[in-house]
């Protein structure tokens, strides 16, 4: 696999990414919510949100970008990885790529967001060394702090 930052053309198939696994996760899809995908380049490929894709040669079958909430505070979203490529190892690289990224622009801490019901999810991002913060009815959040 390959990553690389989002190109302008292969925002469509971003978005039908991560729909892939709203649809899976949900069995349903709701286009008014997440209005961040709709218009990709817009939301993250400005200053310092940065979105990035794994290709698999000419098939996108990962996503996954950061967005700057502070000076040394990055929010990791918009994780997916198609289904039938799940369990090599595919997540892992996209995370470690995004934890590079944004420890180059200044990230002491990495914050996400997961579904209370992705076990899968919480399980991948323990294993990866993110530490529950707190939880709400629908979501538990996580951080990984980065040593000075």
């Amino acid at each position: 696999m390959q990553i690389h930052a989002i190109q302008k053309e292969q925002c469509p198939a971003a978005k039908e990414v991560i729909l892939a696994g709203f649809l899976e996760r949900f069995g349903f899809i709701d286009h008014t919510l997440n209005p961040d995908i709709q218009d990709i380049w817009s939301e993250y490929m400005q200053e310092d949100d940065l979105f990035y894709v794994g290709m698999d040669g000419d098939r996108m079958i990962c996503t996954g970008a950061i967005r700057r909430e502070s000076e040394d505070t990055f929010q990791v979203v918009r994780m997916s990885v198609l289904k039938p490529y799940r369990k090599h190892g595919l997540g892992r690289r996209m995370l470690a790529h995004l934890e590079n990224k944004a420890q180059a622009l200044g990230a002491r801490k990495l914050i996400l967001e997961t579904n209370k019901q992705w076990a899968d999810a919480i399980h991948f991002y323990k294993k990866n060394g993110y530490s529950e913060t707190h939880e709400d009815e629908v979501s538990c959040y996580y951080q990984k702090e980065f040593p000075l």
